[in-house]
């Protein structure tokens, strides 16, 4: 009888399921910049990146730079443990955020040009 199998069983190849989209790099860049690296809500300083629709309510705006806001550990804790409460009011909050990040991608360009 064959015992090698037994102690060194065959290699199986494993396969991996298709790891979920994650934010890009540049859009890490820009919340962060959005935000001066401070909490949205709190103003400390801030490395959480917080979905405001749930990845898992919606796959398709994991990417969203709409989507994403920048909170920090204990005001992202906090959100998650009332999303009923939290979510329509990062909502509106982006919105607000939302227009004085196009008049700052404006200036940008502008400024660029010139």
């Amino acid at each position: 009888m064959d015992y090698s199998n037994f102690m060194y069983p065959k290699q199986t190849t494993i396969v991996k399921k298709e790891r979920k989209k994650e934010i890009s790099k540049t859009n890490r860049e820009k919340i962060k910049m959005l935000y001066n690296g401070k909490c949205a809500l709190c103003g400390r300083k801030a490395n959480q990146i917080h979905h405001i629709i749930y990845r898992s309510e919606d796959k398709t705006k994991i990417d969203d730079i709409d989507n994403l806001i920048l909170l920090c550990i204990e005001c992202h804790n906090k959100v998650h443990s009332n999303k009923a409460f939290w979510q329509s009011r990062l909502i509106e909050l982006r919105n607000y955020k939302n227009k004085y990040w196009h008049t700052f991608l404006v200036n940008i360009k502008l400024n660029y040009k010139r």
